[in-house]
């Protein structure tokens, strides 16, 4: 895929934030760290994810946010993984579902099933989060991400990047409903 298409994504991205209905009703922020795997090549790897997220809640049940995650792919050749995010979601009482598209900048070692190399690049994707909420505002979080690396690598044959993490999440201001 071209930078032109990347481009294109990342301006749809911002206008989609631009033009959301204002104002919120509820503003939150969450922060933590998950611990996960990360399937890129053919073997899969440790990642250590720090993330936060800024979520605006709008009427009922629904919610805007915007979340990013730096992964830290540790071994031999240290990698990072970041990954940016706008997603619809739905809230309930006890947690929350989020689906959206995402865009992600990586520098990592990776091993194909002949050769290991250090690949860097822009991948989009898509991303699925379901956050549980079991003590006020501490809770659990899981999170599963597919990105499509593009050009041709000989590292990457198949330009499909597969991130599942969990962890657990704290909540800083809005409402703990």
């Amino acid at each position: 895929m071209s930078m032109r298409f990347h481009g294109k994504v990342g301006l749809l991205c911002a206008c989609s934030l631009v033009a959301a209905p204002a104002p919120a009703l509820a503003l939150e922020f969450s922060g933590g760290v998950s611990v996960g795997g990360i399937q890129v090549g053919t073997e899969p790897r440790l990642a250590v994810s720090p993330f936060i997220g800024w979520l605006w809640r709008r009427t009922g049940d629904f919610r805007i946010e915007v979340h990013n995650v730096l992964s830290v792919v540790p071994g031999a050749g240290v990698g990072v993984y970041d990954r940016t995010a706008v997603t619809l979601g739905y809230t309930t009482k006890t947690g929350n579902v989020s689906l959206g598209p995402s865009l992600s900048i990586y520098m990592m070692q990776v091993c194909g099933a002949v050769i290991c190399d250090r690949v860097m690049g822009v991948a989009p994707g898509g991303r699925a989060q379901s956050d549980w909420y079991f003590a006020g505002r501490l809770g659990a979080s899981t999170s599963v991400n597919v990105d499509w690396a593009g050009g041709s690598s000989r590292v990457l044959p198949g330009s499909m990047v597969l991130m599942v993490t969990a962890g657990p999440i704290w909540r800083f201001g809005g409402e703990s409903k």
